[in-house]
């Protein structure tokens, strides 16, 4: 869907709903319970280590992820015992997270709705969470209202945004997806996964401080924000949808992330302060980054 038709700086909603039914029924999402897959489900599992240590005592209760998509953050939420529900607008992305859930025993509840009117009272939820959500709208004002006004006291949001900008560490990857892009044209399709088609999607260029801004005028409780995601995606595809090179090259990478995460100095993956944990970093450095509150 293009600007014309009047949602592509409200969450690009038609974008990611032609996304969705483009992919295969067969698809998967990025939740692992065990060994990662690749290198999302690897990245996903940290998301949720770090969303943990930010939630701090709040272990339970009801979660909603809004714009779930296939459901992949959702998933740990279920796994853990939350209460969960799933939001999108889409009914091929709900139909996508329905058939994940299922095929791994987890129970959700699935609602077809705008993240700008959610069909909750107030104070409903324990948790809310995006991920690659906020940065699809040209006023972050109402979506954040929205969150904010459907937790419980006490509840926590986490907004987990990937901004429109020129320079971050998924420049240094730059080079190598060009080339896995070029050999990807060039040799048959049958030796890597097919990449799906990509949608036009808006995103802003915020940084943290405009979203803390907002939720400084909603007085939440206590609010934060950090870079996340240090390493570089690679892949011939790695614009969203993302798209998995070979099993091998996929674990060779993981292998490689483990091992530059684990060298960084004064970081420690088991302490219980997030801006500690390897996967946290510089804001303008990582791929993304974090906005936090208490309500």
């Amino acid at each position: 869907m293009t600007a014309e038709a009047g949602d592509f700086k409200f969450g690009s909603v038609g974008a990611f709903d032609d996304s969705w039914k483009a992919l295969p029924a067969s698809e998967r999402y990025h939740f692992a319970a065990g060994e990662p897959a690749h290198q999302v489900q690897f990245a996903f599992q940290n998301h949720w280590r770090v969303f943990q240590k930010v939630m701090g005592h709040t272990t339970g209760g009801r979660a909603i992820e809004l714009g779930c998509g296939r459901g992949s953050m959702a998933a740990f939420f279920a796994k853990a015992g939350f209460e969960t529900h799933l939001l999108d607008t889409s009914a091929s992305a709900l139909d996508c997270a329905r058939r994940n859930f299922e095929a791994d025993g987890l129970t959700g509840h699935y609602h077809q709705a705008d993240a700008l009117a959610t069909p909750f009272p107030d104070n409903q939820f324990d948790v809310a969470v995006s991920i690659g959500l906020l940065e699809h709208f040209e006023d972050i004002a109402p979506p954040l209202e929205e969150q904010i006004r459907i937790l419980k006291p006490g509840g926590v949001f986490l907004g987990y945004v990937v901004p429109e900008r020129p320079v971050s560490v998924q420049t240094v990857g730059a080079p190598l997806n060009a080339a896995l892009r070029l050999w990807d044209r060039y040799t048959s399709s049958e030796t890597r996964p097919a990449a799906p088609p990509k949608q036009e999607l808006y995103r802003n260029t915020f940084n943290s401080t405009a979203y803390l801004d907002v939720l400084d005028r909603l007085a939440v409780k206590n609010r934060g924000a950090f870079g996340m995601f240090p390493v570089p995606l690679v892949s011939h595809s790695w614009k969203f949808p993302f798209t998995a090179m070979s099993p091998a090259a996929e674990k060779r990478l993981m292998a490689t992330w483990r091992t530059l995460l684990a060298a960084r100095p004064g970081k420690d993956a088991a302490s219980p302060d997030p801006l500690r944990d390897p996967w946290t970093c510089a804001e303008p450095w990582g791929l993304a980054f974090l906005v936090w509150a208490r309500k």
